[in-house]
Formats: C-alpha cells, sequence, structure tokens
C-alpha cells in the first residue's frame, strides 16, 4: 500500500512538471539546486529535531522546523552540466555550503541558517518559523523568508534580489518503520509559485525523494552513514538529479542535544 501511494504521489508531482520544465532556471543560479532551507538536504522529524528518519527533500523546504539545541551543517557540489563534480566553485560546478541552528520549542520551532555558495561566495541569511505543529490530519505549517536581508542583490548585483518569501505545510503519512512525507507550499521569487516533494524511507538507512521546487523537477536519494548510540549526532550523504540531468551530491551532519 505504501509503494502504491509513493508511485501515485510520484506521478501526481511529475504532471505538476510537465507544465514548467522549458522555465528558466538560471534566474536563481545560487539556489537551483539546494536552498539551506529546513528539509532542503537536512532532514527534520515532526518533532523539531535534525536527524536521519525526518522529512528529507532537496531543494524544497519543509514545514517541520528545527528547536532549540539543534544544530546542523552541509556542504554540496552541483554540476552545471551531466558530470558528477567534487568541488566548491567552478566554471561548471555549483558548490555550497550552510549552517543551521534551531530555537524554540517543538511545534513552534525557529530556524536560522547561513547560506555561501558558488564561486562569488555569495552568502545569504534564511528564516522559518513553524505555525503550529501536525495534529492527526492536520498538516505542520511554517512560513520563512529565503535571503531574509536580500543580500544577493548587493553582492551579485547583475542577478538581481533573491529574497523570497513562502509557507509550506507537510505531513507524515505512515506511522511505522517505513514513514512517508508529503510536503506543499507555496512561494514567490525563486520558489515561482507551487512547490511540493515526497521523501520515503524504504529501508532504515535509505531515503528516496521526488520533488519540483516551483521550476524543475528532482528525484534523490540518501543514505545515512553514521548515527550515534545515543542518537545526538547523525552524518549522511544524499545524491540528486535536478531536472533529471544534473547531479548534485552533498553530505550533512546534525548534532541534537
Amino acid at each position: 500500500m505504501r509503494a502504491l501511494l509513493f508511485v501515485c504521489l510520484l506521478a501526481c508531482l511529475s504532471v505538476l512538471c510537465g507544465a514548467a520544465w522549458a522555465e528558466d532556471w538560471l534566474k536563481y543560479p545560487e539556489f537551483r539546486h539546494v536552498c539551506g532551507l529546513p528539509g532542503s538536504g537536512i532532514p527534520v522529524n515532526e518533532f523539531g529535531q535534525f536527524g536521519f528518519g525526518g522529512a528529507f527533500h532537496m531543494n524544497v523546504p519543509c514545514a517541520y522546523t528545527p528547536t532549540k539545541d539543534n544544530y546542523a551543517v552541509m556542504y554540496n557540489s552541483a554540476s552545471r552540466d551531466t558530470r558528477f563534480r567534487i568541488k566548491l566553485s567552478g566554471h561548471r560546478t555549483d558548490g555550497s555550503a550552510a549552517a543551521m541552528v534551531g530555537f524554540g520549542k517543538p511545534g513552534h520551532g525557529l530556524s536560522a541558517t547561513y547560506f555561501v555558495v558558488d564561486e562569488e561566495w555569495v552568502n545569504t541569511v534564511n528564516l522559518q518559523y513553524q505555525l503550529c505543529p501536525e495534529d492527526g490530519d492536520v498538516p505542520a505549517v511554517a512560513v520563512g523568508i529565503l535571503d531574509i536581508f536580500d543580500q544577493r542583490q548587493a553582492q551579485a548585483g547583475k542577478n538581481g534580489g533573491a529574497r523570497s518569501f513562502y509557507v509550506t505545510a507537510t505531513r507524515k503519512i505512515e506511522e511505522s518503520e517505513k514513514p512517508l512525507f508529503v510536503t506543499l507550499g507555496l512561494g514567490t521569487e525563486k520558489f515561482h509559485g507551487l512547490f511540493g516533494a515526497v521523501s520515503y524511507y524504504p529501508a532504515e538507512k535509505v531515503n528516496l525523494g521526488f520533488e519540483y521546487d516551483g521550476r524543475v523537477p528532482r528525484p534523490h536519494v540518501a543514505y545515512n552513514l553514521y548515527s550515534s548510540p545515543d542518537d545526538a549526532w547523525d552524518a549522511s550523504v544524499h545524491v540528486g538529479w535536478s531536472n533529471f540531468d544534473r547531479p548534485i551530491w552533498g553530505l550533512n551532519v546534525t548534532y541534537k542535544r
């Protein structure tokens, strides 16, 4: 049943993507693969805790927002063509790094992210606040701002500002050892309207996902490299394909007290 539901969700998102694949995603090159928001390369669960087993997307923010005493760092290397590259910057590479910290209580977390990207080292600050927790059939809901200070405008004026507002909702469909998360949201500028993602755990250490980030579709697979016995430390690696042909890989390390 889970597998059938997952396939149906993928099909629906694929239909959604079909009308927008031709959209020029180069308008926001710094954020075309990842965006440094909760769930974007850094999994977060419904209790506002970092770590593998939570909603895991690539360039779509989930509504689950990290709370106090949650910390995460992430590195990504994305290609501008079909080849895999392990670089932070370069003519055909979009490298990025992020540091994220959580504040507040479960259900009403507040996250702050410092995000640096590309050879020009454009840096942004992103914020997200969770309005309400998940409750039965009611999803968790959060609002946020990408590039809150519009720093891209000042640092790379040729591209223009990237400040983007959004609202996102996430729900855990399966309450089991193989959970399925669904995220839907709406945003301005970089998000270009409607976005959505599904995240599924077929095994304890494996995550599969598919998303439409408002401009292009993106499948991914992630693997849990390490989880400490006390569940405080966690590390995982992810590989995705923007628009099905531009590879990206990344690594995240999280800590919670």
